[in-house]
């Protein structure tokens, strides 16, 4: 059932491509932003992102073949923020979870520091353009790979003669997939916009460390927990093309 109805999307697709003008290839530089979903953007939990929207940047060469079919490869890098206050706070509730009474007095000398999420993906695949008046509406699918750089962060908490570190570290290279569409716009003389608007995901691992000492002693073993998480966003940009 499902073979045909893949078999039955691709036919109807190839009807409409009939008679469609040829689409000029073009090359492309967006700016825009991501906007995380999923266990990216939750805000509780270990195996989750903490995310925030962010800014991303992508240059796309598309090269079309009879009438509206062609192929697209694209590089884009994003920067996504982080919620830090969330993070340090389930940091705190997750501390008291892998040693049991521990109280963080109000009055903790606390120090943290971290970056940002970061990601560079290298994509390619089909691409289908149809008229609609004086602009292009453009649908595609892409796979490729994902290079993901999760946020190095440090957490530290003393108090009395007692000590908690956090840290993080860890990047993954991931099988990647995308898809959305959008609307171009050329003029005559070989320039134009495109407006788009895409569904990014892949999956990344990296691993936090908890350290808890007291005295110069350590009270509990070192603890190291790995995490695991689908990095998912939509992606709205917009940006000019030159045609060839």
């Amino acid at each position: 059932m499902r073979v045909r109805t893949i078999f039955g999307t691709v036919l109807v697709l190839m009807l409409m491509m009939q008679g469609v003008k040829g689409q000029k290839s073009y090359l492309d530089l967006r700016l825009g932003m991501g906007i995380p979903r999923g266990d990216f953007a939750e805000m509780e939990g270990d195996s989750v992102g903490f995310a925030t929207s962010g800014f991303l940047m992508s240059f796309e060469g598309n090269y079309f073949f009879a009438g509206g079919l062609g192929v697209v490869g694209s590089l884009t890098y994003g920067m996504n923020g982080m919620d830090e206050i969330a993070l340090q706070d389930h940091l705190k509730k997750r501390m008291q979870e892998l040693y049991p009474g521990i109280t963080l007095p109000p009055d903790a000398t606390q120090q943290w520091n971290a970056e940002q999420w970061n990601n560079v993906n290298l994509l390619a695949g089909p691409v289908l353009s149809f008229p609609i008046s004086s602009l292009k509406l453009e649908l595609r699918g892409m796979l490729g790979v994902s290079f993901v750089m999760p946020p190095q962060w440090e957490y530290y908490v003393a108090w009395e003669d007692k000590q908690f570190h956090v840290t993080s570290s860890g990047q993954s290279a991931r099988f990647a997939w995308q898809l959305g569409g959008g609307l171009t716009y050329m003029h005559e003389a070989g320039y134009g916009f495109r407006l788009g608007f895409d569904y990014f995901s892949t999956t990344t691992r990296h691993n936090v460390y908890y350290t808890y000492r007291q005295g110069n002693a350590d009270e509990s073993p070192y603890k190291e927990i790995p995490q695991f998480m689908q990095v998912a966003m939509y992606q709205a940009t917009v940006g000019i093309l030159y045609a060839f």
